[in-house]
C-alpha cells in the first residue's frame, strides 16, 4: 500500500538521505559497499511509496547492529548447487545485503542457463521485494523474490502464531512502458498499521484480525495479542506457507517459528530466509515480442471502462513507478520527528524508541 503524505510532512531530498542512511550505517561499522546497498533498496522503497520499508527501517537496523544481533561485516559465502541454482549464506548479514546478493547471483545463473534459483539462508529483514525484481528487470529479465518472515498469524482455522506475513514479488520488464511489479503481502492487514491505529485508538476494520481465542475483533489491542488474517482467507495462508518453505526449509534455514521478530525478540538472530528466481524471458521470444505483446496486455487492461471514471484501470507497479518519477524531483515525504531520529543516528544518538511495525 502507498503511503499517504499530509502537510505536516517535509520533503528530504533523495540525495540528502541517502547521505545520512551511509553515515548511520558506517558509523556502526557497515562497510561503505554494504552501506550502499543497503540505501539502495531502502529508499526504493520510500521512492515508490512504501515508507514503512524505506529508511525508517534503520531505526530498527541500526540498534541490532549496535547490539550484533546483525553481522556489520559479514563473510557471504556463495555455493553453486547444480548447473542453475546456488545457495547464499548470508553470515547473519544485513537482509538488503544478503538480497541483494542472492539476486545478483541468481541474474548470472540465468544469463548463462536462462534460469536461475538462488536461495538465502542466515539473513535478516529485507525490506520490500520490488527493488530486487526491479534489478532483474533491468537486466532485461523476469525476476522473482520472496522472503519469510516471524510469524504473527495461525495456520488457517488454528490458534497459534505459526505463519509469517511473507513477501513475494513478481517483475516482468516491458521496453516502452512500465515493467509489470507486483508486490504483495499475504495478511489482509500489516501488524504495523494495527499498531499505529492502537496508538492513535482507533478500531480496525472487521476481516483484519482475530484476537487471542480465535474471535474476530475490531480491537487493535486485541489483534495485536491474537493474529493477523490472511488475505484471501486460505488462499493467503497456502501462499504464505508456500514461500516459507522456498525460503526457508528448501535453503535449510529457518522457518516458521525459527524465524525471530526484528523488533520483539533482542537476544537472538532473526534467521530470515529468502529466495529469487530470474527468467531470460529471450530464450523464448525477442524482447521486442515480449514487450509488444506486455503493450498489448496493458492496453487490454487500460481500456476496460473504470467502474469509477476518476480512477482508471492501473497495471500493478504503475501508480509506485509514477510516484518514483515524482518523487525523485519533489523529495520524499518524511515525518519531521522520525527524520530528526535519522539525523541522530548519524551523530551516534541513540537514545530513542525503536517503532514496532
Amino acid at each position: 500500500m502507498i503511503d499517504q503524505c499530509d502537510c505536516k510532512k517535509i520533503m528530504a531530498t533523495y540525495e540528502t538521505l541517502f547521505e545520512i542512511g551511509m553515515k548511520a550505517l558506517q558509523r556502526v561499522g557497515v562497510l561503505e559497499a554494504d552501506a550502499r546497498t543497503t540505501m539502495d533498496v531502502l529508499l526504493c522503497a520510500d521512492l515508490r511509496g512504501v515508507g514503512s520499508h524505506g529508511i525508517q527501517r534503520l531505526l530498527q537496523y541500526v540498534p541490532r547492529l549496535r547490539d550484533r544481533l546483525i553481522n556489520p561485516r559479514p563473510r557471504i559465502v556463495v555455493e553453486p548447487m547444480g548447473p542453475a541454482l546456488k545457495q547464499v549464506s548470508g553470515d547473519n548479514g544485513l537482509g538488503p545485503v544478503v538480497g541483494t546478493r542472492g539476486m545478483k547471483e541468481a541474474i548470472l545463473l540465468a544469463r548463462e542457463s536462462g534460469i536461475g534459483y538462488v536461495g538465502c539462508r542466515h539473513s535478516n529483514h529485507f525490506g520490500a521485494a520490488a527493488p530486487y525484481v526491479l534489478l532483474a528487470c533491468e537486466e532485461r529479465m523476469i525476476g522473482i523474490a520472496g522472503s519469510n518472515a516471524a510469524p504473527t498469524m495461525g495456520p488457517w482455522g488454528g490458534l497459534a502464531r505459526l505463519v509469517g506475513n511473507n513477501p513475494l514479488a513478481i517483475g516482468v520488464p516491458c521496453e516502452g512502458d512500465i515493467p509489470f511489479l507486483l508486490d504483495i503481502s499475504m495478511s489482509v492487514a500489516a501488524r504495523g498499521k494495527i499498531n499505529d491505529m492502537a496508538r492513535r485508538k482507533e478500531r480496525i476494520p472487521e476481516g483484519w484480525a482475530l484476537d487471542s481465542h480465535g474471535r474476530p475483533t475490531t480491537d487493535p489491542l486485541e489483534a495485536l495479542k491474537g493474529f493477523g488474517l490472511p488475505m484471501g482467507q486460505y488462499k493467503g495462508y497456502g501462499l504464505a506457507v508456500a514461500v516459507d518453505i522456498l525460503s526457508g526449509v528448501l535453503t535449510g534455514g529457518g522457518y516458521s517459528t525459527d524465524v525471530r521478530s526484528l523488533v520483539y525478540h533482542w537476544e537472538e538472530q532473526t534467521n530470515v530466509g529468502h529466495f529469487f528466481i530470474v527468467i531470460d524471458a529471450t530464450r523464448f521470444l525477442s524482447l521486442e515480442a515480449l514487450s509488444e505483446s506486455m503493450k498489448r496486455m496493458y492496453r487490454n487492461l487500460r481500456e476496460a471502462p473504470p467502474i469509477n471514471p476518476e480512477q482508471p484501470v492501473l497495471i500493478s507497479g504503475e501508480q509506485e513507478a509514477k510516484l518514483e518519477m515524482n518523487r525523485r524531483e519533489h523529495g520524499i515525504p518524511m515525518d519531521p520527528r522520525v527524520f530528526e531520529i535519522l539525523k541522530g543516528l548519524t551523530e551516534g544518538k541513540y537514545d530513542y524508541e525503536i517503532p514496532k511495525f
